[in-house]
């Protein structure tokens, strides 16, 4: 083969433009190709996933802490977490640039949580109280940044779109520039001159120095071209596909941005200064920092945010107990049920029960069979609301037809005629499987006052099924969040006030987390149902002790546990609530520390309740009532009311009163150790039928005998002075005695009568009383000096002396009285013997 000679062609500058464009088409393409690959994650979707999935998370540590506390087995939920934070963190790591996913893994394993996750929420159904109304606030915030995150999704197609319909427009002007090469294909002769006027094929040609004037070059590669030869002409961009365009080499001119189509502002590798005008949606902004033009709103590399009006908004369910909880047959708290609705727990939606409509309408009759609780607007008129809901047809007559409605009230509850917007649709005779049905930028008109949704049949017999509601102050509907608020993340928020604002559905942590004695806690928690936990640790009579405060449903609680032994193998104890009329004090120990209040089996020593209804409740060894004087009292004086009610001397108090003070009291009570103190009565004193009064009287109140007599029930002795009486009388009954027979009564005289009767008087008797005379009862000699025969001497139970035995003395008397009368009938026998026989002398002698 013949040498060849170098043939030199000369491009200008539009030829190298030609290349940098095809170079950048490539490259837009590319990037599009990457976008819709279903094997990568794209930075954006990333994102969005990272967002999404902080809010599960959250959602499942709030799920398992209420689990654990209700004795739930969380083992299938805590395996499926672990395994999707393992496939999550390995994507997540980098969300700056695409990476590999495996879409059948992902979804197996959300698949596989959100099983386990509904499992845990149904066993949880029984015991949730009005707090799990706050528990899955964590992800309604991603929720609201999954919906953003599609529309950039989709946005961020369009872009790639844009670009590749450049890119192709680029490729045909490049087509056509590429004839003369064709041309050149042909062959030409060494060191000629080559003037190419129609198409050429050059093959396997080296053009030196060439000058290629008003050709069309199609289809060309041409390798280091300089531009500075390409002196004159133009390129038009509408009939060529550029790629790799360097725009370092856009030296003048104007580049137009509605014929920029660019999917990341990472492809533009220049520094591009300030752009002023036009507007970037559907796009990832990375950037060192950002501000607005006036300063109004800046965030540094750090995160830190400043501005001068910031509204943070999540998106929050406004459907009042959106999962059905508690609901039992046609009873669902917080909704109204009527017309055969009722609820189906049996069919669920991701693990939500559905409200269910089994029944026939009538015949042209719309039943309206659920409606949710009317959400107060607060004044918000004039916004969007949306909502959403997910329906399942299980065989209905054709002619039916259902209504998912949201509506609008008045002040009254009334739904006002109009203000409404619904989807309406027709019953189908088989069963179908779960469809998604939504409502979008219903306003709000200016008389509303409540907004809700409702669920209607009409104009036939209908079997089918709602569930998983959703109603948000949204333009657009959501996917289905429980109502329980949203967790927006927004790290600290420093040297800030918050004025005239109401933050709803928020916990609030104040204050460095505590770590003492395995408490985690803040120092104070408000909890987004509106109960909060004030936790400390702090010296207590010299000792350590884990301190809380809570208020919670209307009662105020302060609990004290003890960190260090007080005694062996025990910590202090002390728990106060006030609420609802009561206040209760307990006092007591446990046998652990308990850091975290979670002991519920304290030991008790003593609690006192003082309730609004009941009075007041001491129990305990140390748990009395104490009356410490006034505060003129240098040491404490007053009572002590014991745990059993008793009243005990507190310092140096001697009595206890009743009265109406000092000098009026009714009556007084020593209580002092050493008896000095008697118990005194200033008024009449009742007992029963018993009367003593301030006048030395002692009184039957209903005029009945008294009666003395000891524990057995026998008459006791009295001891008394002078007796004063109108009569006395001694029971002398036949029915009570034994072993009768009849005196003697001459030995019984012969008894009076060896008495020694004696005058005297008493040792306190004074000058002015009387000569007192009786027998003597010698308890003082040895040998007797005064004679009182033994039967009428009184003794006590211990057979010590007491006296003369009146009673038997009389009765003694009584039988000498007898035989006195015996001896003086005998005289008057013998005197009227002796008054015979001198009459008879008489009459002899007068005879």
């Amino acid at each position: 083969m013949a040498e060849s000679n170098a043939t030199q062609v000369i491009l200008t500058d539009d030829g190298l433009k030609i290349i940098k464009a095809q170079n950048t088409a490539d490259t837009a393409a590319s990037g599009v190709t990457n976008l819709n690959d279903p094997n990568l994650m794209s930075v954006i979707e990333k994102q969005t996933q990272a967002s999404q999935y902080a809010g599960l998370t959250s959602q499942y540590n709030v799920i398992l802490k209420r689990a654990k506390d209700a004795n739930i087995s969380t083992t299938a939920l805590t395996a499926a977490y672990t395994n999707l934070n393992t496939f999550m963190t390995a994507i997540l790591t980098d969300t700056t640039k695409a990476s590999d996913v495996n879409r059948d893994t992902y979804k197996s394993l959300i698949d596989a949580y959100n099983t386990a996750l509904s499992n845990v929420q149904n066993a949880l159904d029984d015991s949730f109280n009005t707090d799990i109304d706050n528990m899955h606030s964590s992800v309604s915030a991603a929720s609201q940044a999954a919906s953003s995150a599609a529309e950039m999704a989709s946005q961020a197609a369009t872009t790639g779109n844009s670009a590749s319909q450049v890119a192709s427009q680029a490729a045909s002007v490049a087509n056509q520039a590429s004839a003369d090469y064709k041309a050149l294909s042909a062959g030409v002769k060494d060191g000629s001159v080559v003037h190419i006027t129609t198409k050429t094929v050059i093959n396997d040609a080296v053009i030196g120095t060439a000058e290629i004037a008003n050709a069309a070059i199609t289809d060309a590669k041409i390798g280091n071209i300089s531009a500075n030869h390409l002196t004159a002409g133009t390129i038009d961009f509408n009939k060529i596909t550029g790629k790799n365009i360097n725009a370092s080499n856009i030296t003048t001119g104007t580049l137009a941005t509605d014929r920029l189509n660019v999917g990341k502002l990472s492809a533009l590798s220049a520094n591009l200064g300030d752009v002023t005008t036009g507007s970037l949606k559907g796009v990832d902004i990375v950037a060192n920092s950002f501000s607005t033009p006036n300063g109004s709103f800046t965030t540094d590399a750090n995160g830190n945010v400043v501005a001068s009006n910031l509204t943070i908004r999540g998106v929050t369910n406004l459907v009042y107990n959106a999962a059905l909880l508690g609901a039992n047959g046609s009873y669902i708290p917080g909704w109204s049920i009527s017309n055969n609705g009722i609820c189906w727990s049996n069919v669920m939606h991701d693990g939500v029960p559905s409200i269910g409509f089994n029944a026939n309408t009538g015949a042209g009759i719309w039943a309206k069979f659920a409606q949710t609780k009317l959400h107060p607007l607060n004044g918000a008129t004039g916004q969007p609301f949306s909502a959403s809901v997910w329906f399942l047809e299980d065989g209905s007559d054709t002619s039916l037809q259902y209504s998912f409605t949201l509506a609008f009230f008045d002040s009254n509850g009334n739904r006002i005629n109009g203000a409404y917007a619904d989807q309406v649709w027709n019953g189908i005779s088989s069963s179908q499987d779960w469809r998604y049905v939504t409502i979008n930028n219903a306003v709000t008109p200016s008389n509303a006052v409540y907004v809700g949704l409702q669920y209607w049949a009409h104009n036939g017999h209908g079997n089918a099924c709602f569930s998983s509601p959703m109603l948000t102050q949204t333009a657009q509907a959501t996917g289905y969040q429980p109502d329980t608020g949203n967790v927006v993340s927004a790290g600290e928020i420093d040297g800030s006030v918050i004025n005239g604002s109401t933050i709803n559905g928020t916990t609030f942590n104040a204050g460095s987390q505590l770590n003492s004695y395995g408490n985690t806690s803040y120092p104070l928690t408000i909890f987004p149902d509106g109960s909060l936990n004030s936790t400390t640790f702090k010296t207590v009579a010299n000792e350590t002790a884990a301190l809380r405060t809570s208020l919670k449903d209307g009662i105020l609680r302060t609990n004290l546990r003890g960190m260090t032994t007080f005694a062996a193998g025990k910590y202090s104890a002390a728990d106060t609530a006030l609420g609802a009329g009561q206040l209760t004090l307990y006092e007591g120990y446990s046998t652990s520390q308990d850091a975290n209040f979670t002991n519920n089996s304290l030991t008790s020593t003593g609690y006192v309740i003082v309730d609004a209804g009941t009075g007041i409740t001491l129990h305990g060894d140390g748990q009395q009532i104490t009356f410490n004087g006034t505060s003129a009292d240098v040491t404490p004086k007053g009572i002590i009311i014991t745990p059993y009610g008793n009243i005990n001397p507190n310092g140096t108090q001697n009595i206890w009163y009743v009265g109406n003070g000092p000098t009026m009291k009714t009556a007084s009570f020593g209580i002092d150790g050493s008896g000095v103190n008697n118990i005194q009565f200033n008024r009449s004193l009742d007992i029963g039928n018993f009367n003593i009064n301030t006048y030395h009287t002692i009184t039957s109140s209903d005029n009945g005998p008294i009666h003395f007599n000891r524990a057995n029930g026998n008459p006791v002795d009295i001891y008394a002075s002078t007796v004063h009486y109108d009569s006395l009388v001694k029971s002398s009954l036949l029915s009570v005695k034994k072993d009768v027979k009849k005196a003697d009564t001459a030995y019984w005289a012969q008894l009076v009568n060896s008495i020694d009767l004696a005058t005297y008087q008493y040792k306190s008797d004074d000058n002015t009383s009387h000569i007192r005379l009786s027998s003597i009862v010698d308890d003082v000699n040895d040998t007797k000096q005064w004679q009182l025969p033994d039967v009428f001497i009184s003794r006590d139970e211990d057979g010590k002396l007491c006296g003369v035995d009146d009673s038997v003395l009389l009765n003694a008397t009584l039988a000498t009285v007898q035989e006195q009368q015996k001896e003086i009938d005998k005289l008057n026998g013998h005197n009227m013997e002796l008054e015979a026989r001198l009459n008879k002398l008489e009459a002899k002698l007068n005879g």
